[in-house]
């Protein structure tokens, strides 16, 4: 796929065809790689078909009690919280990139499992861009839209799209990251599950993405999570 020009319908018939392997994954965890890893892959522009993103990565909000040994201690350590067992963190689920240590969740330094709260939604600039660009609704989100039930299959929302990332006040670590590595764009999609739940995909690219021409990746997202929805089902979330 050529995230400077993408047909409508790409992303869709792409997530399509690793459906069976999602479907098969074992966990969620395993097939929120496979897509981190798919589309990393996929994604390529220009004649050369020089590989586009820099860094693919999958999020999912989960409970602390829902997190894996690794992500709780990853969330006292960093963030020195005590969390109840209720507290919402987004959980990294999917990494992959040009460094060997982007390629496993374990090795994240700072985005293993984020704190979802009114604080850090609203002051940590790149995730309070994404949800408002997506339109996630934050009481939801952070639990605390009491008496709110959503029915029915995950649904699309909208575009997290930052054209120049050199420079943007929304995509942090500048100097060691965004500069170093060439990164131009930002793109993501995200849906929100039946329980509340959120997830997004957020890729770093090295070629220029309008925002026009990023618009079909809004479906992907609700396509992913029909998929996986059994193992979400069955709370078969981390792989071992």
């Amino acid at each position: 796929m050529d995230l400077t020009a993408l047909d409508v319908g790409a992303p869709e018939a792409f997530v399509e065809g690793l459906a069976p392997g999602f479907k098969t994954a074992g966990s969620v965890q395993a097939a929120c790689d496979g897509l981190a890893s798919g589309l990393y892959r996929a994604c390529v522009s220009g004649p050369s078909q020089e590989r586009s993103l820099v860094l693919s990565r999958v999020y999912l909000s989960l409970p602390f009690a829902s997190l894996d040994s690794g992500g709780q201690e990853f969330a006292r350590g960093k963030f020195g919280l005590s969390p109840a067992p209720g507290d919402r963190f987004l959980a990294l689920m999917g990494t992959q990139g040009d460094d060997a240590a982007w390629n496993d969740r374990a090795t994240s330094s700072g985005h293993r499992a984020i704190p979802l709260n009114r604080q850090t939604v609203t002051t940590v600039p790149m995730l309070a861009r994404c949800f408002q660009q997506i339109g996630f609704d934050l009481d939801i989100v952070i639990g605390t839209g009491g008496g709110i039930h959503l029915e029915g299959v995950s649904r699309a929302f909208g575009l997290f799209h930052v054209e120049n990332a050199p420079g943007s006040p929304f995509i942090p670590a500048q100097d060691d990251f965004v500069r170093p590595r060439g990164v131009r764009s930002v793109v993501g999609c995200g849906t929100m599950l039946p329980d509340g739940a959120v997830s997004v995909w957020i890729g770093f690219s090295r070629h220029p993405i309008r925002q026009q021409a990023a618009l079909p990746l809004i479906p992907m997202m609700p396509g992913f999570w029909h998929a996986v929805q059994p193992l979400y089902r069955r709370r078969a979330i981390f792989a071992g």
